[in-house]
């Protein structure tokens, strides 16, 4: 049996970031952390389009846009301290119609009210700035950035290592059970006696917190973006991150231009439900993961809202 302070469940960044943050502020004490799959940031955090984004859309004075700021203040710090390519190439939101003006201008008000350094462009300089974009106007958002946040989990395990923390692949949780002294968990590969337990476990959240006897009103239903990536030959089309005016019927951004950190620049993405929880392509499919979607209430409340 292993024993330790803490445990943690999930090699994403959020999982990476909870393990490090833990050792950080509890020097001393013992710290476990599991993954199922052979490899950190498998999923969401590997598969993402790589923005460190600023928080201009969210409502001013919010958690969230506080939290939105600051987290990219610090990921750029540790991008620096941990020698990761970044690139803070700003944003345009562009309005490609009158009717989208109005929105374009609430957008712009929200960004400042959350202490964004925006700038409004009218369509010359729009152009002048970006020749192969067409819009009526546009809010530049210098502070948002990219980066490899693959490249970021994996620094977060090596600082955990290097403080003493254990990290450790391929090893799925099964079962889970708590008493007043602690939590003992069950994986593949052995038992685990942990005083406190934190799940990071990203698409299989619902799953994890039903095996601890919790969250049976809510489950995860799966949607996957798909992108193109441009020609190689495009790579230099756009100098900034290239985004619509959010559409308030729509639950997502819209389709935007994005530059990747390798130098690549991709296009979308739409939206689509998954086949599988961990299904990337419309040939992994689950008939378990479907069969836990179709008989959840809250599944068929969401596809009826937004049949269109």
């Amino acid at each position: 049996m292993t024993e330790v302070d803490f445990l943690v469940v999930g090699g994403g960044i959020v999982g990476l970031s909870t393990a490090m943050q833990l050792m950080e502020r509890y020097p001393g004490r013992s710290l476990a952390l599991v993954e199922k799959e052979p490899a950190l940031a498998t999923h969401q955090t590997g598969r993402n389009s790589g923005v460190i984004h600023a928080g201009v859309y969210y409502a001013p004075g919010s958690l969230k846009a506080r939290f939105c700021r600051e987290g990219a203040e610090e990921t750029m710090r540790f991008c620096l301290a941990h020698d990761i390519p970044f690139e803070q190439c700003g944003k345009l939101v562009v309005a490609t119609s009158e009717s989208e003006l109005a929105r374009l201008k609430v957008l712009f008000e929200r960004a400042g009210l959350n202490r964004l350094n925006v700038q409004w462009l009218d369509a010359a300089e729009l152009r002048a700035r970006e020749p192969y974009v067409r819009g009526v106007a546009a809010v530049l958002v210098p502070e948002t950035g990219i980066t490899s946040y693959t490249a970021i989990a994996e620094a977060m395990a090596k600082t955990i290592q290097g403080k003493g923390g254990l990290v450790s692949l391929g090893e799925a949780v099964l079962a889970v059970g708590e008493d007043s002294a602690g939590v003992t968990v069950e994986t593949g590969k052995r038992t685990i006696r942990a005083a406190n337990v934190v799940f990071c476990a990203g698409l299989m959240a619902d799953r994890m917190a039903r095996m601890c006897g919790l969250g049976e009103d809510f489950r995860i239903v799966p949607f996957r973006g798909e992108y193109y990536r441009l020609a190689e030959r495009r790579n230099g089309v756009v100098e900034h991150l290239i985004y619509p005016v959010p559409d308030p019927e729509m639950p997502f951004l819209g389709i935007h231009l994005t530059r990747m950190i390798s130098g690549c620049v991709t296009v979308g993405p739409n939206a689509v439900l998954a086949l599988a929880r961990e299904g990337y392509g419309w040939s992994d499919v689950s008939g378990s993961d479907l069969l836990d979607m179709a008989r959840f209430p809250g599944f068929w409340r969401l596809i009826t809202r937004y049949a269109r």
